[in-house]
């Protein structure tokens, strides 16, 4: 059993799936419009509905294919690193790991956990976007643009008092709180992840054989029991972890192939997705 198997058990297969869609998924160009541009073609006389709704569909499912593929990418390294810092028996290494990874799927999850079955559900008006045959009404995509801008682009920044920002990046605790549904007392072991990352008691405490009399004994060699410990204590943790971070990615890209805009991705074809979380739903919607 492959260390991935032993700590991601069911969902390490997700893993592979990366693998084997990145090399072809890569091969793909993003192009976007400028902002500059795009002002100017509004207030000018070549503007049309027609172009507009085109325009505004293409960049959204190039923006919905790279934030998947970002992701995913992302959830891979993540998930190498705790393997990595399990296989050499190194405790911190693995916290810090871990708490990235909790911390990445939180991020996803915030952003992309709704866009499969929003895209899903609209899949016949975006092609007729996407073609340039719908005038009727402009595409309005805010919620969605703003949802995939914040993946891609946000970041540190100071702000004032009330004043929102699509871009600034969210506390990290508040990521890994859009995980709540899909990992029971997430926070608990988020903190206790962070404890241990920090100059605290519990990142040196693991190294110490406390005696039945007060007494203490340093012990170097406790990392494996650590680790194992806290994986006693989560034990559906890191499965659930990397099924919240990969699944909605991998919907996103499923959903995708309709349009024909970018790469096919068969080994997405030999999965039933129907059988997996979210999936059945997004599937159906297709069908409509």
């Amino acid at each position: 059993m492959s260390t991935a198997e032993q700590l991601f058990k069911s969902a390490a297969p997700l893993l592979t799936l990366v693998d084997a869609i990145i090399p072809i998924a890569a091969k793909h160009t993003y192009t976007f419009v400028s902002d500059e541009w795009y002002q100017g073609w509004l207030h000018s006389a070549e503007f049309s509905i027609k172009r507009h709704n085109q325009i505004v569909a293409m960049e959204l499912i190039e923006k919905a294919h790279l934030a998947s593929v970002t992701a995913l990418m992302r959830a891979k390294r993540w998930a190498e690193a705790t393997c990595l810092a399990y296989e050499k028996e190194n405790f911190l290494s693995w916290c810090a790991s871990v708490r990235g990874l909790l911390e990445s799927a939180g991020d996803t999850a915030d952003s992309l956990l709704n866009i499969p079955l929003t895209f899903a559900v609209r899949h016949r008006d975006l092609a007729r976007y996407l073609a340039g045959n719908e005038e009727r009404g402009m595409v309005v995509a805010e919620e969605t643009e703003r949802q995939l801008d914040h993946f891609v682009h946000a970041k540190w920044m100071r702000t004032k008092r009330g004043v929102e920002n699509a871009l600034k990046a969210k506390d990290n605790v508040d990521y890994v709180g859009a995980l709540d549904q899909a990992i029971p007392n997430i926070k608990p072991l988020y903190h206790r992840l962070c404890s241990v990352c920090h100059p605290s008691s519990a990142s040196i405490e693991y190294f110490y054989d406390i005696g039945a009399v007060p007494s203490l004994r340093l012990s170097p060699a406790k990392d494996k029991e650590a680790i194992l410990g806290m994986c006693r204590e989560y034990p559906e943790a890191l499965f659930q972890a990397i099924q919240a971070h990969c699944i909605p990615p991998f919907l996103i890209l499923v959903v995708l192939h309709k349009f024909g805009a970018h790469p096919q991705l068969k080994a997405l074809r030999l999965v039933d997705w129907k059988e997996i979380t979210m999936g059945a739903e997004v599937m159906e919607a297709l069908k409509g």
